[in-house]
């Protein structure tokens, strides 16, 4: 590290011309060149320099090797500074197109600019829709109007008895077909084009679900799951008991967090954070649209798409990291999934610090490490949301190639997440690693 000048030297003028090193980041920089106050107080000094951990590095007026720090970290950052201008971008357009109003734009979406671009990298192809549905996640349920409407229509008293004798009236009226386990196991060994027709167009997805419903029903998805991927089905966090009991109208029903017994209210609040407000249908409408998609298999009323989430199902039990290489006998595909997460380098820490019996970060690790050993169980929660929003808005897998970039791109979000956890509990542990140092 150069320390340049031995002179102290003014923190805000140490900024300034580190920041004009870096191009493309004209949106988060005033007139004169530097950045914007609040791109200091937004993202490089809690995200890039973290004065909280570096205080030092916080302070007005920098000694020679301070001034030499900041510049080195925020230059080190540069390309992912760059990301999140451009990132910024698509965020305020997309803030337009969802008449979002609340909270000053940058101090909102700075922030989450910075967040996407540490996640994705530069804005791809996607960036709109990822943009749009960050804000969604962001700014709560996604339009007060729609969850207003849905709010009251429930509290009907007549209205809520109604519609919990049509749920039950829906979900005893389905039968489970027999299930078709070949061509569920066709596909997860080739993952070819014919076999995903074959797959997509049959019941197999459905009966799957369905036979959740049964005496007995998780036990049966133990066995059906260990036929195809050689692999005993942990909880994955799918429903409560040895069968899926009928998911309650409303969210105060609601027993626990299982995916198949969200209540029939969350379920549409999803659909109103989805479409915009211009593409929903009526309220009630979108409860009776929610009531057939629960008494369907797996909760979604499409066959390929209760296919989707048949196959990750199949394939949730291999996607354990800190275990290392998944066993042999595992289908491929799980194998290829459970390495791309086993390699990240949070993964290697946590399995380093079980090894040596070393807590993982300064705060107790239970919570961590459960999150870590449960990582077929987000997995799937994750996927269960992506699928229910394609039902909603009508789309569909193209072909082998689509299910697979859908699957392999969920493992990695749920990876990443999992990452900004523990390098958030690591930050914490940085003033008592620089204090020993």
């Amino acid at each position: 590290m150069t320390t340049g000048s031995s002179e102290p030297r003014l923190r805000s003028a140490v900024l300034t011309r580190a920041w004009e090193r870096i191009d493309g980041v004209e949106v988060l920089s005033s007139a004169d060149g530097g950045p914007l106050t609040r791109t200091i107080k937004k993202i490089i000094d809690p995200l890039v320099i973290r004065t909280v951990a570096r205080p030092r590095l916080g302070r007005p007026v920098l000694d020679a090797i301070a001034a030499a720090e900041v510049t080195e970290l925020l230059l080190a950052d540069a390309d992912r500074l760059r990301a999140t201008a451009a990132w910024f971008t698509h965020l305020k357009r997309q803030r337009r197109a969802l008449r979002i109003t609340a909270g000053n734009v940058q101090d909102v979406c700075f922030p989450l600019a910075y967040e996407l671009a540490t996640g994705f990298g530069p804005p791809g192809p996607e960036a709109a829709e990822t943009a749009s549905a960050a804000l969604r996640d962001l700014h709560g349920e996604g339009g007060t109007a729609g969850v207003d409407q849905l709010a009251g229509y429930l509290a009907d008293p007549r209205i809520s008895a109604d519609l919990t004798r049509e749920l039950e009236r829906r979900w005893h009226a389905e039968t489970a077909p027999d299930q078709d386990i070949a061509r569920l196991k066709s596909f997860v060994d080739e993952l070819s084009d014919p076999a995903w027709r074959a797959l997509a167009g049959s019941a197999a997805g459905h009966a799957f679900g369905l036979a959740l419903r049964q005496p007995d029903g998780a036990r049966a998805l133990s066995r059906t799951v260990q036929e195809i991927s050689g692999l005993p089905a942990p909880d994955l966090g799918l429903q409560r008991g040895d069968r899926t009991a009928v998911p309650p109208l409303n969210r105060r029903d609601e027993s626990g967090a299982e995916l198949l017994e969200r209540s029939v209210e969350r379920r549409v609040r999803a659909t109103l954070r989805r479409l915009p407000p211009d593409e929903r249908a009526p309220v009630a409408d979108l409860v009776d649209d929610e009531l057939a998609r629960a008494a369907a298999g797996f909760g979604l009323s499409v066959p390929a798409l209760a296919a989707c989430f048949a196959l990750g199902v199949v394939l949730a039990p291999a996607l354990r990291p800190l275990d290392g290489a998944a066993p042999a006998g595992v289908p491929e595909f799980a194998r290829q999934l459970n390495a791309q997460v086993a390699r990240e380098g949070y993964v290697l820490h946590a399995r380093r610090a079980l090894a040596a019996a070393t807590p993982l970060t300064p705060r107790p690790d239970a919570e961590l490490l459960r999150d870590l050993r449960e990582f077929a169980k987000q997995f799937l929660s994750r996927l269960w949301v992506r699928l229910h929003g394609f039902d909603v808005r009508g789309d569909l897998p193209a072909d082998a190639a689509d299910v697979r970039d859908l699957v392999t791109g969920v493992v990695r979000s749920t990876s990443l997440d999992l990452r900004t956890k523990v390098r958030r509990a690591l930050v914490a542990r940085l003033p008592r690693l620089e204090a020993v140092s």
